[in-house]
């Protein structure tokens, strides 16, 4: 069973308000976070200071913080002593666009004690996967006042998963995207409104117009353009459409829907 705790703390102080109760088309920012991981985990949580916070988010597990000092490493520690397994990943809670492939590469590819994402020169140390074994350390060294992620993981080692190993899956990076700021907001919601499909089944202008047809017809749909060379269809929304129906809407005359590019 794969346990994945959602980090739900910080003070959101570059973003002005509350980022990750932020509606971003009308879904909390943790929730998108949450919805991804949802089909990978066995065990979901959140792991903060305040339950009440919270309190909306009812079918998922909240995991109070053990300690009472601030910091991401607090949650790392809390999400650890609360395992029920050898080893649980950890993300941080305002990564709207983290996508569910890229949970399961690094769980498939973990090596002891932690394996973690380097992507174009950042270090994530809050997407990644964390062995139990490094309990003893960690309480040392929260013992020692040090608060510093990097400076932990640096100390009992770590593995890194780069760019190249993942860009087929994400080609975007988008899951790396974390919302600090109101810019990043409007990156974000640019880049949700845009939804690229993979359909076989398309030979001809005919095909192309059909399948247009077809997804214009989805409430919040506002633009198609499909490349009958790549068999890719790329849609642009106004709203937070469900995949399952835009995947219906093409699928309904004879195409078929083979995920997300």
């Amino acid at each position: 069973m794969l346990e994945c705790f959602v980090l739900g703390g910080g003070e959101s102080r570059r973003f002005g308000e509350d980022k990750l109760l932020f509606p971003i088309k009308g879904k909390e920012c943790i929730r998108y976070v949450l919805d991804a991981l949802a089909g990978v985990c066995g065990r979901l949580a959140i792991v903060g200071k305040d339950r009440h916070k919270f309190s909306a988010i009812k079918d998922v597990e909240f995991v109070p913080d053990i300690l009472t000092e601030q910091g991401a490493l607090v949650g790392i520690y809390t999400a650890l002593k609360s395992a029920r397994t050898d080893k649980v990943l950890v993300v941080s809670g305002d990564m709207p666009l983290v996508k569910p492939s890229l949970v399961r590469y690094i769980v498939d590819e973990y090596k002891d004690p932690i394996t973690i994402y380097c992507i174009r020169e950042r270090l994530y140390p809050l997407f990644g996967v964390y062995s139990t074994k490094i309990l003893k350390d960690l309480e040392t060294y929260l013992k020692e006042g040090e608060k510093k992620v990097m400076d932990f993981i640096e100390r009992v080692g770590y593995n890194c998963i780069k760019e190249d190993e993942v860009i087929h899956l994400d080609p975007l990076l988008l899951s790396f995207i974390n919302m600090n700021t109101k810019e990043d907001l409007k990156v974000i919601l640019k880049n949700m409104g845009v939804v690229k499909l993979k359909v076989s089944g398309m030979t001809c202008e005919h095909c192309v117009n059909t399948v247009k047809r077809a997804l214009m017809s989805v409430d919040g749909v506002s633009d198609v353009s499909v490349s009958l060379e790549k068999g890719e269809v790329e849609v642009i929304t106004q709203k937070d459409i469900e995949l399952q129906a835009l995947k219906s809407a093409i699928e309904e005359w004879g195409y078929k829907v083979l995920g997300e590019v």
